[in-house]
């Protein structure tokens, strides 16, 4: 273990790992001395790269210990998220969304309901004018179909509950797993019921949820394999896991390099390919129904990482100036264009699965 000084401040403490966490060889050096870009983590972090050519994961080495990690998280994003504000844009919007969700999910249409089938059917044909696409609006309903009976939502790593909150109008019995307290209390206060700590220390029931759904929170603990195993357990046998992650393989990482905003030293542990996601997840026991990349959120990406690129820096604020919102969107439309030939190449990762022993029909 190593706790180094750096201009009088003492660093996360931190231990090498030096070998795959998949396959066991050793890592060769990706990317070395990296600060924190993002937020304001001490220290200088490095990525390896699994030696095996068959296997192709990422990982933070050094990586900060446990019981350190949460303060690499001071200031950041998901502490307390607010609702969306009201406005005629944003009613409008939302119409369009449920138009969608209705025809896409089998959602209730809500306002669009008023203009009958085919006023739906215009309206959720316009969602698919939204720069990120259809991505976009199917997470709003975490790619979830609506629920024919009552059933059991988990979202692992939910934040201040937004998301939640969203799904719980939609008809789900909704709960949240958050290790960060601060979100934790913003989440309860807008009446999303959430626990504070990890999913294995809630110590849920075998066979417990309908569906589980997680962003963005495997990259960032240090046994992403247990968290995979953990989910597939408190999974019905016909429930569905639905999990987003980084692309390592993506464009935005080609075009990036060790500017690539989704690197995020010291938080993001590990870093996955399509070929180490489905890897990990079948060793959990889970089968695969769903596994490509996506351009949902490409704008934050691409104006991010470009402006770690200009800059070594790059805030949530950043995405208010104008140029940098212009980047992000030519980002965004040269990403979707890209996907229609190669499929692989989003920043993120979706994966759609279930218990081994479950069956139903694919996403």
């Amino acid at each position: 273990m190593t706790g180094r000084k750096e201009a009088g401040k003492i660093l996360l403490r931190s231990v090498p790992v030096p070998n795959c966490l998949i396959c066991g060889r050793p890592g060769r050096r990706l990317y070395d001395n990296l600060a924190d870009r993002s937020f304001q983590a001490p220290g200088r972090w490095g990525f390896l790269l699994c030696e095996n050519p068959d296997c192709g994961l990422a990982w933070l080495d050094p990586q900060p210990i446990p019981e350190d990690l949460s303060a690499a998280y001071t200031g950041y994003y998901t502490h307390a998220q607010p609702a969306p504000g009201p406005s005629w844009l944003r009613h409008l919007l939302e119409t369009v969304q449920r138009a969608y969700l209705a025809r896409r999910f089998g959602y209730p249409p809500g306002p669009a309901g008023r203009w009958g089938g085919l006023g739906c059917a215009v309206l959720g044909a316009l969602a698919h004018l939204h720069p990120s696409g259809p991505d976009e609006l199917d997470a709003a309903a975490m790619y979830l179909p609506a629920p024919r009976e009552p059933a059991r939502l988990l979202d692992v790593g939910c934040g201040s509950g937004v998301h939640l909150a969203r799904m719980q109008q939609l008809g789900w019995s909704v709960e949240g797993v958050e290790v960060d307290p601060q979100a934790v209390a913003t989440a309860r206060a807008r009446g999303v019921p959430v626990r504070l700590g990890t999913l294995e220390e809630q110590q849920y029931p075998d066979a417990s949820f309908d569906a589980v759904f997680s962003a963005h929170v495997l990259e960032h603990v240090h046994d992403p394999a247990g968290l995979l195993r953990e989910c597939a357990r408190v999974l019905k046998p016909s429930g569905r896991l639905v999990l987003l992650t980084p692309n390592l393989e993506s464009h935005g990482h080609r075009r990036f390099g060790p500017a690539w905003l989704n690197l995020d030293p010291p938080r993001h542990l590990y870093l996955f390919s399509p070929r180490t996601l489905r890897r990990l997840a079948e060793r959990a026991g889970l089968k695969i129904r769903v596994l490509r990349s996506t351009a949902r959120t490409a704008w934050v990406y691409g104006a991010l990482s470009r402006a770690i690129q200009k800059r070594g820096r790059a805030e949530m604020r950043e995405l208010s100036r104008p140029a940098a919102l212009l980047e992000g969107l030519l980002y965004q439309l040269q990403l979707r264009w890209r996907l229609r030939s190669d499929p692989m190449c989003g920043d993120e990762l979706l994966l759609v699965a279930q218990p081994s022993s479950g069956e139903g029909e694919v996403l």
